[in-house]
């Protein structure tokens, strides 16, 4: 009932910020002038950064795979990748990628679903520890101009409030589980089970520290091809946006967009990028755009993934089930859980 609740609040919020962006008669028009005027060789540009960004973080999770023992290979790692990409698009919810990446490691490693499990997690973990150092690094150089323009004011300390939060609920967790504090967690304690996960992955990643430092290491050229594809998108409608403004922005959308408010973002994206964008003085129309557009480059290289999994067979040959999915997940998060 609850995840029905947040899906249609989800849809809701989502119909509501695209009538917001897009109601706007005036606005429609200046974005058809500039899309007549666009030059789409940037699409094809991006779009190759795309998949370049998909092989860097197919060699991010290898690595962390690596370090539980599960070693498959590149073109598996990558096919599973592209298929979690595709869902994180067009599943709702706010981890259904997450949700069948895990599902599918679990059926190629079925001697270590656990370690499977705790692999994707961890690489969200190193993301976001990445994507705080890159903030910090970015919006040292542009954080006077968005701090003094009142939309992307307010938005710049909501970003350092969310990663000061994730800063400090990373290095908790790594403490709980060095000091083995997990295991004296009332079992009433809120998100326990999601404590519980996160430490247990680490523990078993801060033991193997060195590939785990290589795993966040590959972590910034990844966000840096990711940023890319929307710099290209901004290229194709103005040349008002340099490497370092795109960069600075980026953060704060990713980081936004990533909490479930809006379906995939959309909607709120695109605010985002009206009000981050207006201090360097793009208007709201080409503001709209960039954003579309740079979301397009992505969602046009993720729908690969889709194709992959309707040719995708597990080296089980077992049967897929969508709907199997998530209870199979949850039935090994619970074991986790209670195994602390």
């Amino acid at each position: 009932m609850k995840k029905t609740l947040l899906t249609m609040l989800q849809l809701a919020v989502t119909i509501g910020l695209l009538w917001w962006v897009f109601h706007d008669p005036e606005r429609r028009r200046e974005m058809l002038g500039a899309v007549k005027l666009a030059d789409w060789r940037w699409l094809g540009a991006g779009v190759g950064v795309f998949f370049l960004c998909t092989i860097v973080a197919t060699a991010r999770w290898k690595i962390l795979l690596a370090v539980q023992n599960i070693h498959m290979t590149w073109l598996r790692t990558w096919q599973l990748f592209m298929i979690g990409m595709f869902f994180n698009l067009f599943m709702l919810g706010s981890t259904g990628g997450d949700v069948v990446k895990m599902f599918l490691t679990m059926r190629e490693a079925k001697d270590n679903k656990a370690a499977a499990l705790l692999s994707v997690f961890m690489d969200r973990v190193i993301g976001m520890l990445a994507l705080i150092f890159l903030s910090v690094a970015f919006l040292y150089f542009r954080y006077d101009l968005l701090n003094h323009a009142e939309g992307s004011s307010t938005l710049l300390n909501l970003l350092l409030w969310l990663l000061g939060a994730a800063l400090i609920t990373i290095l908790g967790m790594f403490a709980v589980s060095g000091l083995g504090w997990v295991h004296y967690l009332p079992q009433w304690t809120p998100l326990r089970g999601r404590i519980v996960e996160i430490s247990a992955a680490c523990h078993m990643y801060a033991k193997g520290w060195r590939l785990t430092i290589w795993a966040l290491l590959i972590s910034f050229p990844l966000f840096g091809m990711f940023f890319t594809t929307f710099y290209c998108a901004a290229r194709a409608f103005t040349d008002l946006l340099g490497v370092v403004d795109i960069f600075s922005v980026m953060p704060i959308v990713a980081v936004i967009t990533a909490i479930p408010i809006s379906v995939s973002g959309i909607g709120l994206r695109e605010s985002l990028f009206v009000s981050l964008l207006a201090p360097f003085g793009v208007g709201a129309a080409i503001a709209t755009l960039i954003s579309v557009t740079g979301f397009l480059i992505n969602t046009l290289g993720s729908l690969a993934g889709g194709i992959i999994f309707l040719f995708y067979r597990s080296s089980s040959h077992e049967s897929i089930n969508l709907r199997d999915m998530r209870e199979e997940v949850d039935q090994l998060e619970d074991q986790i859980e209670h195994s602390e």
